[in-house]
């Protein structure tokens, strides 16, 4: 039924786990963990306030996924150098609110992209027209992903599974790209601000949702992450991404009551801990992965 596996810390993903109390250490910017830049497998979950930006780091390769709000644009583009991004395999816009693309012109005009994915909805904002003029420069056509299309990045498969191209909603939310990490070994949910229609949408579709990370959609809002979702996706391990003493209220109390309820073990806040980093076991056979004794 579940194809996930159990999620063991080997050593690097120990250090990983210390990553943490190292970027508050660090003033909230955590730092690498314990993997060889040119193969290690993580992703990162950026701080930028109140708003997302995640960082797949793949082997050699990377994708973005959200970009934050318009003030956090060079706080992203300097992460990204910091980890020694030169040019983003994908970038994912995964819906077309302010603080999840405001960032990504900033990016656009810092980084060659090979392919630019976003939903099928337009948005009447000077943030989305500077993203569609930076894809423009970048000469990329942007792709509207199906669900059940795939991407696969250094051996890691990133399937979509939400919207659906010709979909509407009242809701700008659920536009939000629904998409699934899955290195083989390790899998992990990135839903944007996808709401409770959506959630129950996938559960009744009876997909593989299981997972062992889930960055939790809309910042931790009571409109998301519900039971009947927490239940098919049965994560260990939940980030979330929001400002500190935002107007929101995120990430909510009765989110965090779910996530416990849904046996979560651990539960990371951008806004208590800044960025959070956590390293991914990598595939079969890849560079970094561990060697088989032989028989």
């Amino acid at each position: 039924m579940s194809r996930r596996k159990s999620y063991k810390l080997s050593v690097p993903q120990v250090v990983g786990a210390l990553v943490i109390l190292i970027g508050i250490a660090l003033g909230g910017k955590a730092a690498l963990p314990a993997t060889d830049a040119q193969t290690g497998y993580a992703a990162h979950f950026i701080d930028v306030g109140q708003g997302d930006s995640e960082l797949l780091q793949l082997g050699s390769e990377y994708v973005l996924i959200d970009a934050g709000p318009t003030d956090a644009g060079s706080t992203v583009v300097n992460y990204l150098k910091q980890q020694g991004v030169t040019r983003l395999r994908a970038v994912i816009a995964t819906h077309p609110h302010e603080d999840h693309i405001g960032g990504m012109a900033a990016v656009l005009a810092a980084f060659p992209v090979d392919s630019f994915y976003m939903p099928n909805k337009t948005a009447n904002t000077k943030v989305f027209s500077k993203m569609l003029d930076g894809i423009e420069k970048q000469g990329v056509k942007p792709t509207i992903p199906t669900p059940g299309d795939k991407l696969t990045v250094s051996g890691v498969t990133l399937t979509f599974l939400s919207p659906k191209p010709k979909a509407s909603f009242d809701n700008l939310n659920n536009y939000s790209i629904v998409m699934m990490v899955d290195t083989g070994t390790e899998r992990a949910l990135f839903a944007g601000d996808a709401e409770k229609e959506i959630e129950s949408a996938l559960v009744a579709q009876k997909l593989d949702l299981s997972c062992d990370v889930y960055k939790v959609s809309h910042h931790g809002s009571s409109t998301s992450s519900t039971a009947a979702f927490l239940k098919a996706m049965s994560p260990r391990i939940a980030v979330i991404s929001c400002g500190k003493d935002n107007s929101y209220g995120h990430p909510q109390k009765s989110v965090l009551t779910r996530l416990s309820q849904a046996g979560v073990e651990k539960i990371y806040n951008t806004a208590e801990s800044g960025t959070v980093v956590l390293p991914l076991s990598p595939p079969a056979g890849s560079a970094s992965s561990p060697k088989e004794n032989a028989a």
